[in-house]
């Protein structure tokens, strides 16, 4: 039988973490991963649902980092210019227009706000150890793009990389109403 490799993932996943084999620790922290459109956000829905994990995104953390005055607004004008932040927040769409034309700007945003990101992730680690410290056992889930180890993926235990069809990522991002939906579907795989 041939399973589509993101059912595939998540059957493995599940198994690995009711297997008793499994490294048992008091925290457990797996990291979700794949291109964008590829059901992350809903995987790790299903996760919190029907195993009770600490949901942590890092594109919302990266959401909030961009509010007028945060860190990562700082960063942005300081790195990239005014044209790319308002009074409010960055322009993520002016952003991600530019450094998707730029690789060594991608890999360079990346370097700026990759570091902030793991240090948002760990204090809500931090916290949600503290806040739960009675249960046996805590499971975390991170949402992320991707994990190097230098940041995000000093933090998890296990990484499970989420894919679907073209078709099911351009009809989702269409749903999203995400522009230039190509574009970012050929640079993402």
């Amino acid at each position: 039988m041939n399973i589509h490799p993101a059912r595939r993932d998540k059957a493995q996943m599940i198994n690995k973490i009711q297997n008793p084999n499994v490294k048992k620790s008091k925290i457990f922290i797996l990291g979700v991963t794949g291109v964008i459109g590829s059901g992350k956000s809903e995987f790790c829905r299903f996760l919190r649902r029907q195993f009770d994990f600490y949901w942590i995104s890092a594109d919302k953390i990266v959401h909030s980092l961009y509010f007028a005055g945060k860190k990562g607004y700082k960063i942005i004008k300081k790195h990239f210019g005014d044209d790319f932040v308002n009074k409010k927040c960055v322009d993520r769409s002016k952003l991600r227009e530019f450094i998707l034309k730029n690789p060594v700007k991608l890999k360079f945003l990346n370097e700026l706000i990759h570091p902030l990101v793991a240090e948002e992730v760990n204090k809500k680690i931090v916290q949600i150890k503290r806040d739960h410290e009675s249960k046996n056992r805590i499971f975390i889930c991170i949402e992320a793009f991707y994990f190097d180890k230098k940041n995000l993926g000093k933090f998890v235990d296990q990484v499970v990389k989420l894919d679907a069809t073209d078709e099911i990522i351009l009809k989702r991002l269409k749903n999203r109403k995400i522009l230039k939906l190509q574009r970012m579907l050929e640079y993402n795989r």
